[in-house]
């Protein structure tokens, strides 16, 4: 979403005024696993709102397709851009701005393997001017900085708006860049230019929320005054407990009603602080307009959704059934579930399952390497003599008692939290948030609901007709994966931030090893299964009479789930009607308004994204010409997905007044997932899964019809699986296997627990020999794993060996 350059924006001043608010809203809207109950009259919540009219549509559509309505002057740029770099490209174009929404080609950036790629550490030190020994962010940086400046009129970005970078190696063959768009210092909300490369080519790059500004970024509302405003607005005729966030100047994209193709972005100056009421959870922001002094939001920024043993609820907390089966909706608490990387003296923690060498004296607070879980009451410290164990048990600590911080929710959210984060480190090993601490707060005096803060993750208590959501797993992982999306390469929430966290707990929750592509269904697909526990809203009772189907139809006839008391079920199939939902036929006309896809609310339009992802490992990986098992089309999802969704900004396109939806964009989802998958610096001429990704994502039309999705790549590389022998032995497993033809290096995926095989594996090791020695186990505790071949390329790789599970002696 872009201006082009003859919009002049001190005559649209007026036209925008009243459009202000709603861009404004599309990064602080509330994104969480729920959204929060209506609140009470008179309240502060009470008192939040947005203008749904400066909701802003997106779309792209081809070069061809835009030229005849841009600028006469613009097909010559576009014909010299060609006979610079050839005319192998797929262009689409932002028909809200006119530029580049995505240049979509093979240009040797770095060097690499890519296709057509020669490039030397000594011709880039051409281009660059000075002496390059190696292939850093830097250089990276550097390149794509004065890729953008060559092409800078197709591209359509002034370079002196071009601000601070970030870049990424996701893997040796694969580089994600985010510059943000910045205004003679002042940060523009939503705008940023994104690339991709892919074996040393560039192979993405796109502008997303983008036109160059020309207003001016002096204030004639200072900052003091606008808080003034804002708090008598609001009858805040007190300071705030809190002030979270500073008054901080930002250039705010709006819309342009009726201006026509490409000319339908403009922006305003305003004020964004932020403040947090004594006793509330809540956390404030507010914008304002600084030239003129006008409220144009308030918006509560949570992101709702929404050894050392103990036990824990590894799925859900509803009770049965009991034992656990393979495939069920497993509700019963396990014992003795290790607490990974747990503190057991200053500065000392256990290993990933909870073992240690004991100090003289051990003690927990579980504030660990990876995460501290906060209780309500602080959790009380347990202590063993040397060479015992931290048992936490399984009480549910009340507040006043010795045990008052040691509750279920505690232990649950400490194992789950960490699992789900040491699944992600596999795929993202240099991903800082992923290496630092983390802060979950658990039994909020609160019900009904979770959320992302910007900095922690934080859970309800049961009651109101929910159950604990700190004891669900898919809620833990869904609010986690809130703050995954938040540090990745694009360094902001993608939109819908909601589909990215139901996406991260749908693929580490339990499968059902006995569904097929076309038969069964999974308990992973219903995500907080449990979560609605006597709360109907009107479809009807759970199979297991635990609790009740969710409607995820906001508007309209309800669309319930046949057998999920979670909040959503990403499994078309088990809805009723059974179809796959689309911006047209649910998003355009199910959900309310709101600053989510198509401008509208952003749980309910996450939709079709989630769908996808699901339809992506439950269907289209499992039929030809794949026809892939679960566990391989699980790991392959999992690879995908965090690999291919940190640049990601608006997962698709979507205009409903024109009925229009697609995932042409260079940042868009389908895009991104298509780059994590290429293997030779070119997507045009395919990926190794492309029919499958591009299948999941066209059923519910956000996909890209260009180019034609073909499967291609890989020649020579492994396709087998592994056959691998697994022995436990004395406080470690060993594994074997036999080479496999064009493998140069195995990976050791491992999950652990009841029903280990059917969790999301977390890729623990990757070595060049058909054997492996796993140290970190405890003892007893049901260990799983499987192997999976890849050739010299990290795109390259086989099916899963079959999942095989061992008790370590």
């Amino acid at each position: 979403m872009l201006i082009p350059c003859d919009v002049k924006e001190h005559d649209m001043h007026s036209v925008v005024k009243a459009a202000v608010f709603m861009a404004v809203m599309a990064t602080s809207q509330a994104w969480g696993f729920d959204p929060p109950a209506a609140p009470l009259k008179g309240s502060l919540a009470s008192q939040a709102f947005f203008k749904p009219e400066l909701s802003l549509a997106s779309g792209q559509v081809p070069l061809n397709e835009a030229l005849p309505k841009l600028s006469p002057g613009v097909a010559k740029v576009w014909d010299d851009f060609f006979a610079r770099n050839g005319n192998n490209f797929e262009i689409y174009v932002d028909s809200v701005t006119g530029t580049a929404a995505n240049i979509q080609g093979a240009v040797p950036l770095i060097p690499g393997n890519g296709v057509g790629n020669k490039l030397t550490l000594g011709s880039l030190g051409r281009q660059l001017g000075r002496s390059v020994d190696k292939v850093d962010g830097v250089v990276v940086v550097d390149l794509v900085y004065k890729f953008v400046e060559a092409n800078r009129d197709v591209v359509g970005v002034d370079m002196l708006q071009l601000g601070q970078a970030r870049v990424d190696q996701i893997t040796p063959d694969l580089w994600q860049v985010s510059i943000v768009q910045q205004h003679q210092g002042v940060p523009v909300r939503h705008g940023r230019l994104a690339a991709t490369i892919s074996h040393g080519n560039l192979i993405l790059l796109g502008t997303e929320s983008w036109t160059n500004v020309a207003l001016s970024p002096m204030p004639l509302v200072d900052a003091d005054r606008a808080m003034v405003v804002a708090h008598e607005r609001f009858g805040l005729y007190e300071s705030p407990a809190a002030v979270w966030q500073a008054p901080t100047l930002e250039v705010a994209p709006v819309s342009i009603p009726g201006a026509g193709f490409g000319k339908g972005m403009g922006h305003e100056l305003v004020w964004t602080y932020g403040f947090q009421l004594q006793d509330e959870h809540e956390r404030w922001k507010v914008t304002v307009d600084a030239v003129t002094g006008e409220v144009l939001a308030l918006e509560d920024d949570n992101h709702y959704a929404s050894s050392v043993n103990g036990g824990v609820y590894p799925y859900t907390n509803t009770g049965v059934p009991s034992p656990c089966t393979a495939g069920s909706f497993c509700g019963s608490m396990q014992l003795r579930y290790p607490m990974p990387w747990a503190d057991v003296a200053p500065g000392v923690f256990a290993d990933g399952y909870g073992v240690f060498s004991p100090p003289q004296i051990a003690t927990t607070t579980l504030t660990g390497r990876y995460l501290r879980v906060v209780s309500t009451c602080p959790l009380s410290v347990s202590a063993t003599g040397p060479g015992g164990d931290i048992s936490l048990g399984i009480v549910d600590g009340v507040c006043g008692t010795p045990d008052g911080g040691n509750t279920r929710a505690t232990r649950t959210a400490f194992y789950e939290l960490n699992r789900i984060k040491e699944l992600a480190r596999g795929w993202l090993p240099s991903n800082a948030w992923l290496q630092a601490s983390m802060t979950a707060n658990v039994n909020i005096n609160n019900t009904c609901n979770a959320f992302w803060n910007g900095s922690t993750v934080n859970f309800y208590r049961s009651g109101g007709g929910c159950r604990n959501t700190g004891e669900i797993g898919a809620v833990l992982d869904h609010e986690w994966g809130h703050g995954m999306d938040d540090n990745d390469t694009a360094g902001t929430l993608s939109n819908s931030s909601e589909a990215y966290g139901d996406i991260a707990a749908m693929y580490r929750q339990p499968f059902n090893p006995a569904s097929t592509a076309t038969t069964g269904r999974s308990p992973a697909s219903c995500v907080g299964y449990g979560f609605f526990q006597t709360l109907n809203n009107g479809c009807g009772m759970t199979a297991d009479g635990t609790g009740y189907n969710v409607t995820e139809a906001q508007t309209g006839a309800a669309w319930c789930a046949t057998n999920c008391s979670g909040v959503r079920d990403a499994d078309y199939a088990v809805h009723n009607p059974p179809t796959p939902t689309t911006p047209q036929n649910f998003v355009c006309t199910r959900c309310s308004n709101g600053t989510g896809p198509c401008s509208r609310q952003v749980h309910c339009a996450g939709s079709p994204v989630r769908q996808a992802a699901w339809d992506f490992v439950a269907r289209d990986l499992q039929l030809p010409p794949f026809n892939y098992d679960w566990n391989t089309a699980q790991n392959i999802g999992n690879k995908v997905f965090y690999q291919g969704s940190g640049n990601v900004g608006s997962w698709h396109a979507c205009n409903c007044t024109a009925g229009t939806s697609d995932g042409c964009g260079a940042t868009n989802g389908y895009k991104q997932w298509l780059a994590a998958d290429d293997d030779n610096g070119n997507i045009n001429d395919g990926t190794p899964h492309m029919t499958a990704i591009h299948a999941a994502f066209s059923r519910h039309n956000i996909a890209c019809s260009t180019p034609a999705p073909v499967n291609s790549g890989c020649t020579g590389g492994p396709t087998a699986a592994p056959t691998v022998t697994v022995i436990p032995t004395a406080e470690q497993v060993s594994l074997s296997w036999s080479p496999i033809s064009g493998a140069t290096q195995y990976w050791v995926m491992k999950s652990d627990g009841v029903n280990g095989c059917t969790y999301g594996k977390a890729r623990v090791a990757t070595v060049t020999i058909t054997s492996y020695v796993d140290t970190e186990v405890l003892t007893g505790h049901n260990t799983c794993y499987s192997v999976m071949a890849a050739g010299s390329s990290a795109a390259c790789y086989g099916a899963s060996s079959t999942c095989t599970c061992a008790s370590p002696l």
